[in-house]
């Protein structure tokens, strides 16, 4: 595709439009000292003293299309069908196209990729999670937050956000208001993702009211290496959370209804799971009551044939030092009595016309989604909540969903047409936010501000990448780079669907939990053997030995980007071995964790950051950059390493 100028005009000195030959610049932008933006007829080259990103652009304008400035932002090129115009922001460049309405005179898509040079990693949570994310090809998509176990190769998670960084010193980020298409293609065939490709179409689910345009804006911006771009970039979009997590819920394990027995759930299970902990010495946050415990799902309302007196059993926990939190969902099934006062209200999803839309979920074939965009029915279904916990005690809630794709299919919300589908993630994050630092969620899309627990999406009891155990440290690194610290690993040994974890995948699931944020069982280790129960013992004593510093680095969290759980390159970020090092993790700058996550492994390739570096079994020290091999790995092996002071 060849595209041209019409005609020059200098309008700033940073500004340079040239007409010529076709690998003539048809414009550049300079940001000095940070970058300088150079527009050819087929790639916009973003240059900085470090690195480069390429972006081919414009790949919906028509054969021939002809660019005339005009005089917007810090240069603008209007090709009649669509315009595109740059803007200097601090050390970023903002990249604005705007087309018609897609009818006359207008484009139906708009459309540019980014190569993918270096290593790139952010975007959407994956249940491949790769690290970085040229690992995993991915058909194009609607990029918003989705329940990614039902359509895997497809969809992304509900921990997700339009931005990335790369070792390039890049990092991109593409403003809400665009209706995103994600795709991220192997051109080539060898398995390896070769752009990131940013397409805008006013197609479901995205809306668009009558004659509003079509619009793609991202921002470029750089910084020295993969580490000093995300420091400089991410509070330019982002917020940092407003405080820390309940200190408990950090120190302490919570122990779980849900993998253990799943639905089967009664009164006097739940206390006999939570007395069965402390009969075999292990500390606790709470117990946590999951699903099927509503006479209906939506209800909000114990079923008295299972639980008899939830006020009297919330009671008799904390007695026994148990504080009590609740599984919550945001639907309410038909053949509920408060369905049809909801309805009546006006409170669930709607289509355009004002009549409620059905929707269907794991739990219920037909259910109304309440719509959190409406103030009236967020203060009705928080009240309720509220009013459950006077009356029952519970400390406070687990809130389960909340992704777009549960919306039925034609909706509307009360907010701005530009935010959707994406905002309803947002506004479920902002209501249940309210009921305090104990809370749990599994979503999140721009809500890092909220401080509250951000839990990883149900595991497989697997090994392996497809959301086993070797998904667990790509995930935590994911959720931190986005700006989610306070990460819930769900549930050790994944989540039993089917099979139960065998004896070495759950003991290697506790151990790779024990440095980060929060632990959680719910399979119990007892029903394995002494061994299992004295080395999950040992992962508590452990996490609880080093919480001191793990709500430090909660409270930093609050005012620096900084994860609390660290990639390797945070301290090596140039480094290739450090940046392809998908499973360990730093918690801070002076601790290395690097879990055995490997069936029958008896040695373990860790990539030592710059310093010397304590092996804490053996007292080994062992200077870094490198990449030191551990052997003699037994069951009983929990591999980290401190960081010696210089």
């Amino acid at each position: 595709m060849w595209r041209s100028l019409a005609w020059v005009t200098l309008a700033l000195a940073a500004v340079v439009m040239v007409e010529g030959a076709e690998h003539d610049p048809l414009l550049v932008v300079s940001n000095p000292p940070h970058n300088t933006l150079t527009l050819d007829a087929h790639t916009l080259h973003f240059l900085h003293s470090k690195g480069e990103a390429k972006v081919r652009w414009g790949l919906t304008l028509p054969e021939g299309a002809q660019g005339t400035p005009c005089g917007e932002g810090d240069s603008c090129l209007d090709f009649g069908v669509a315009k595109v115009v740059v803007t200097t922001e601090d050390h970023c460049q903002r990249v604005a196209w705007t087309s018609g309405s897609g009818g006359e005179g207008g484009l139906a898509a708009l459309k540019d990729c980014v190569l993918l040079e270096g290593h790139w990693f952010g975007g959407g949570q994956q249940v491949e999670q790769p690290w970085p994310l040229e690992q995993q090809p991915r058909q194009e998509t609607a990029f918003v937050t989705a329940d990614m176990l039902s359509r895997s190769s497809l969809w992304y998670g509900g921990v997700s956000e339009a931005y990335w960084v790369s070792s390039q010193g890049v990092a991109v980020r593409v403003e809400e208001q665009t209706p995103l298409f994600l795709s991220v293609p192997d051109n080539n065939g060898d398995s390896t993702a070769d752009e990131l490709c940013f397409a805008a179409r006013h197609e479901d689910p995205f809306m668009a009211g009558p004659g509003s345009p079509l619009t793609l804006t991202y921002h470029l911006c750089s910084g020295d290496d993969v580490r000093k771009v995300h420091e400089a970039t991410f509070s330019k979009f982002f917020s940092l959370p407003e405080a820390a997590v309940d200190s408990r819920m950090i120190r302490d394990p919570i122990w779980s209804t849900w993998a253990e027995y799943h639905k089967a759930i009664n009164g006097t299970k739940v206390l006999e799971f939570a007395r069965a902990a402390s009969e075999h010495g292990f500390n606790n946050s709470q117990v946590e009551i999951d699903d099927d415990w509503e006479t209906c799902y939506g209800e909000a309302v114990f079923n008295p044939e299972r639980f008899p007196d939830p006020r009297g059993l919330v009671d008799q926990l904390h007695s026994e030092g148990f504080r009590v939190t609740l599984w919550i969902h945001p639907f309410i099934n038909d053949d509920c009595p408060a369905f049809t006062l909801a309805d009546k209200l006006g409170y669930f999803i709607k289509d355009s016309s004002g009549a409620t839309q059905l929707t269907h979920w794991w739990d219920g074939r037909k259910a109304g989604l309440l719509d959190f965009t409406n103030t009236e029915a967020v203060a009705w279904w928080t009240q309720r909540l509220h009013d459950l916990k006077y009356q029952t005690g519970i400390d406070s809630f687990k809130f389960d969903a909340g992704e777009t794709t549960w919306m039925p299919g034609n909706f509307t919300l009360q907010a701005d047409e530009r935010l959707w589908p994406n905002l309803y993630t947002f506004k479920y994050v902002e209501a249940v936010a309210q009921f305090g630092d104990m809370v749990e969620t599994r979503v999140g899309r721009g809500s890092q501000r909220f401080p509250i627990f951000v839990r990883m999406l149900d595991k497989y009891s697997t090994w392996g990448y497809y959301n086993g155990l070797k998904t667990l440290v790509p995930s935590l690194l994911h959720f931190g780079l986005l700006g989610y610290p306070f990460v819930l690993p769900d549930m050790i040994g994944g989540n039993a669907y089917g099979l139960r974890p065998g004896k070495e995948l759950f003991v290697r699931w506790a151990q790779a939990n024990a440095f980060m944020p929060a632990l959680q069982f719910s399979i119990l280790p007892w029903n394995y053997d002494k061994e299992v129960t004295e080395l999950c013992r040992e992962v508590t004593r452990l996490h609880t030995q080093y919480t001191p510093l793990l709500l430090n680095l909660a409270q930093e969290a609050t005012t620096s980007v900084a994860p609390m759980m660290r990639p390797t390159w945070w301290l090596c970020p140039t480094l290739e071995e450090c940046l392809t090092a998908d499973q360990q993790f730093l918690v801070g700058d002076d601790l290395l964790v690097a879990p055995v996550v490997t069936a029958g492994a008896a040695t373990l390739d860790v990539v030592l950051p710059p310093g010397e570096w304590q092996q804490a079994s053996t007292g080994l020290v062992a200077a870094g950059p490198a990449t030191l091999t551990v052997t003699n790995i037994t069951l009983d092996s929990i591999v980290y390493f401190t960081r010696k002071a210089a």
